[in-house]
């Protein structure tokens, strides 16, 4: 699997090394804009997103309370040992370059009869309270880095098509112990309900089977036996394979139609519905015919080609 991320380059890498990409390059950037990026690198490089909020709440009563209470010195200290900077603030990355950015600077300072670090804030490190504003609704905001999926387009011949694909770890929302267990319940299950199952049990099977999934390959099977192959999320809509399908054919724009290996032939009221909920995960073969409309007129005219020259290029060698 995977993704691009055309704010920061054309470059098609893996999600792994698209993390080490954009810490790299948000850090770049922290000299020229300290706080946005800041906001920036706490969203884009912390995964943990439970933490992540913990943290951007914590900020946002920082500077909250220097706004409302401009003068009172109290709101201006932070200690670096007390519990909820130390657990919830600073394993965060970002988090520190925020509190420079809001005019806090590291000091040491006497308390309880010795020294401690401390951050502290000074009006004189920003230009006014509007910077503080506009650093707490950047938090808010939670703008962040996105990551697009790579369709890995292929295009396949027959031969290709019928072998065996198996599919990435990435592909599974559990992690492999969490599918062994899974599949071993299930066939506990199985053994002691198989004369008692209900339609309602299958289907909540098949929900949960389909959950496991975080990703789709979905091919497209040709007259010509040729077969398209897309990567897509399962919770991407089923309008983005017809625009996939649409951008890869030579004569796009022209109408047709999408049929499952059951004979079901997707209609519009199909568009804005999941993979997920269709069950086209983990992997499905659909079958493309022109729209009647138009496929007499490619009959007459004898053309059997489908997809643009440049995407036939792509087709794997034998």
């Amino acid at each position: 699997v995977y993704f691009r991320c055309p704010l920061i380059s054309e470059e098609v890498l893996s999600k792994e090394e698209w993390k080490v990409k954009i810490k790299e390059f948000l850090f770049e950037q922290l000299e020229e804009e300290r706080g946005l990026t800041a906001c920036l690198i706490i969203q884009s490089c912390n995964y943990n997103r439970t933490k992540v909020k913990e943290c951007v709440d914590v900020l946002c009563r920082y500077l909250d309370n220097i706004i409302a209470n401009p003068q009172e010195t109290k709101f201006h200290k932070i200690r670096c040992s007390n519990a909820t900077f130390r657990d919830k603030v600073a394993p965060i990355l970002g988090a520190t370059d925020l509190l420079l950015a809001a005019g806090f600077q590291q000091q040491m300072l006497e308390h309880n009869g010795g020294e401690e670090e401390f951050w502290i804030f000074d009006e004189k490190n920003i230009e006014g309270p509007q910077t503080l504003e506009l650093l707490r609704e950047a938090l808010k905001s939670e703008d962040r880095i996105e990551l697009e999926l790579d369709r890995c387009i292929q295009v396949l011949s027959p031969a290709q098509a019928a072998r065996r694909v198996d599919l990435p770890q990435e592909f599974y929302a559990l992690t492999p112990e969490e599918v062994k267990k899974e599949q071993q319940l299930r066939t506990e299950v199985m053994e002691k309900q198989m004369q008692l199952r209900t339609k309602a049990m299958r289907e909540k099977d098949e929900l949960r089977e389909i959950r496991k999934y975080k990703f789709a390959i979905i091919r497209v099977r040709f007259p010509d036996g040729l077969y398209l192959q897309g990567t897509f999320s399962v919770y991407e809509k089923f309008s983005e394979v017809l625009d996939f399908v649409q951008d890869n054919l030579e004569h796009s724009g022209l109408p047709f139609i999408l049929t499952s290996p059951t004979g079901h032939k997707f209609e519009e009221s199909d568009n804005d519905t999941s993979l997920a909920q269709l069950k086209l995960v983990p992997a499905i073969i659909l079958t493309f015919q022109w729209d009647p409309s138009v496929a007499e007129e490619f009959l007459k005219a004898g053309n059997t080609s489908y997809l643009k020259p440049e995407i036939m290029l792509l087709i794997q060698q034998l």
